[in-house]
């Protein structure tokens, strides 16, 4: 099972010149009233990683950044976000990858956590799981989570019906191992069907040539062979149309490209001037700056400092944009190219063969020189080969097939829903709600209970899942996260029963992470206490904080515009 913990978090706005540090340890208590940064700090943690949860936060710098440290079994990484911009890092600071795009960033985390889970998007097409399904089942979010519906992270629609496979992932119904195998059996299957469907047309070309060519000799009708020349004189003219419309598409494509790379140019350019510029503001001593070209004097305010710092911010996110759009302009005039290349070969082909008919070798003379047992004693090879590989593909098929079932058997399944319905009538008992037939409660059975009831009977349910998923079959420890359990008028008696649960009966394993309203008596490693409204950032922070990401934030923005096409 592989453990990921969370261990530190920097958060930094440089607009209220504000931040501030928080180090985690097992068990987490975020302590503090409406307004005083819970909420700021539990989404942060997940934004950081791509995973935007649900609800706003209000006064909030939206160009804010953080930097989160996690651990994949003891091995340490940082994640960097800012502006929807993000960059992974190892331990010593060495940047593993940067991204300005919700995919490349589903990539690079998906390397290091080894999270495999496939699914089906609207479409009905295969694609790679994200960050959000990957901390959907461990995370309460105050903003969707406690009620009927699955709705912790933003972008969740996307996937169809992603809810059940997630839960068979983390509960080990199908494990890690089986997405795997299962991607090696679709390499293997659709190896086959290409053999199959080759097999398929050599056999029909085969039997057509049986009726044209018998074993007494070749039988060449001279009509056909007319048919047959002008069908690639036909065939040449349509390719030739095609060409020019694509040669005149290459053309455009190529002026939009030009002038994309040299929007990008301009921009660096200035870049580079503002980068010095700041470099000057930063280091002159004296109060006022004085112009190099009139001599006028100007003041060296603190605003105009932040304000000069601010556009920096917004040029370099401009540059990182322009090349991202010089980078598809880039990819779409190569695959242009790349059609073009692909119909002149496919063009001179059919040329040759058009220029050989017309020329004094007959193709007649070709199939007579050979002899029709030659020809027949060629597919029967080309066949035969075919075959091989067809039934070496079905064995690989049938192999990978019992593997599968292993990890899918009934019994597996049984036992970890039999694990999933015990600790969810434990959970129903120890937060004193009404006892309820757990015996055919689904993984995805997500409770629906009106009033106050309502939360306590999800906590039961994510409790449930929690015990699953870690669990022998399970294949992760992932934080438990649960902010605000205080919902819909808990009263005296059952907000304390809920926050002695959660403190007392989660798996001793499991890092917890709990945002409450109030002080408790119980027990945790860290607690983390806010109370003052709307400054959960700290002004004696910044510096510190600053000096630390300053080197992340300069390291991803290079990577990013390098990154790119265009001029650096």
């Amino acid at each position: 099972m592989k453990n990921f913990r969370f261990e530190n978090i920097w958060l930094l706005s440089r607009q209220e010149q504000r931040a501030r540090a928080v180090k985690f340890g097992r068990t987490n208590l975020i302590v503090g009233l409406n307004h005083t940064g819970k909420s700021t700090l539990i989404k942060s943690i997940f934004a950081s990683l791509g995973a935007t949860p649900k609800g706003s936060l209000a006064a909030w710098d939206k160009d804010a950044i953080s930097l989160l440290e996690f651990s994949v079994d003891k091995k340490k990484f940082r994640a960097l976000h800012q502006s929807g911009y993000r960059a992974l890092f190892a331990e010593d600071g060495t940047l593993v990858a940067a991204a300005s795009n919700h995919l490349g960033w589903t990539d690079a985390v998906s390397s290091v956590t080894g999270f495999n889970l496939i699914l089906a998007d609207k479409k009905g097409n295969s694609i790679a799981a994200d960050s959000r399904c990957f901390f959907l089942p461990f995370y309460i979010n105050q903003d969707g989570s406690w009620l009927s519906e699955w709705d912790t992270f933003t972008g969740l629609q996307q996937y169809k019906a992603p809810i059940q496979a997630v839960l068979e992932y983390f509960t080990g119904v199908k494990p890690p191992e089986w997405y795997e195998i299962n991607s090696r059996k679709a390499l293997v299957q659709k190896n086959l069907e290409e053999l199959q469907r080759e097999y398929r047309l050599v056999s029909q070309f085969r039997e057509r040539f049986g009726k044209t060519i018998s074993l007494s000799g070749p039988k060449i009708i001279p009509e056909v062979f007319e048919q047959d020349i002008n069908r690639l004189a036909e065939e040449v003219s349509a390719l030739n149309s095609e060409q020019e419309r694509l040669r005149d598409l290459a053309v455009r494509e190529q002026e939009a490209l030009n002038s994309a790379l040299l929007q990008v140019k301009l921009a660096v350019d200035t870049l580079s001037q503002y980068d010095s510029d700041a470099s000057y503001l930063r280091t002159e001593p004296h109060e006022t700056l004085t112009c190099p070209t009139c001599g006028a004097e100007h003041d060296k305010s603190f605003m105009e400092m932040l304000t000069y710092a601010e556009d920096a911010r917004v040029l370099r996110e401009l540059v990182v944009r322009l090349k991202e759009d010089a980078k598809l302009a880039t990819a779409q005039y190569g695959k242009t190219r790349g059609r073009l290349s692909e119909l002149e070969g496919r063009y001179h082909a059919v040329s040759e063969i058009l220029n050989t008919r017309r020329g004094d070798l007959q193709f007649g003379d070709v199939v007579r020189s050979m002899g029709a047992e030659a020809a027949f004693e060629a597919f029967e090879v080309e066949l035969a080969a075919l075959k091989t590989k067809i039934d070496e593909a079905l064995s690989q098929i049938e192999v990978f097939s019992g593997k599968l079932a292993e990890l899918t058997s009934a019994k597996r399944t049984k036992e970890i829903l039999s694990l999933f319905r015990g600790a969810y009538a434990s959970a129903i008992v120890a937060l004193n709600l009404p006892a309820i037939d757990t015996k055919k409660v689904r993984l995805g059975g997500r409770p629906n209970v009106s009033g106050s009831g309502g939360p306590r009977a999800i906590l039961a349910y994510y409790s449930a899942l929690w015990r699953a998923s870690l669990g022998s079959y399970g294949s992760y420890s992932i934080p438990l996260v649960i902010d605000s359990p205080q919902q819909l008028g808990q009263d005296e008696e059952n907000l304390p029963r809920m926050i002695k649960y959660i403190a007392r009966e989660l798996p001793e394993s499991a890092q917890v992470i709990l945002g409450i309203e109030t002080p408790t008596e119980e027990s945790f490693d860290q607690v983390i206490e806010l109370d003052e409204p709307y400054h959960f950032l700290k002004v004696q922070d910044f510096d510190q904080v600053d000096k630390l990401l300053q080197p992340y934030v300069a390291s991803m923005y290079s990577a990013l515009l390098n990154a790119s096409p265009g001029p650096n």
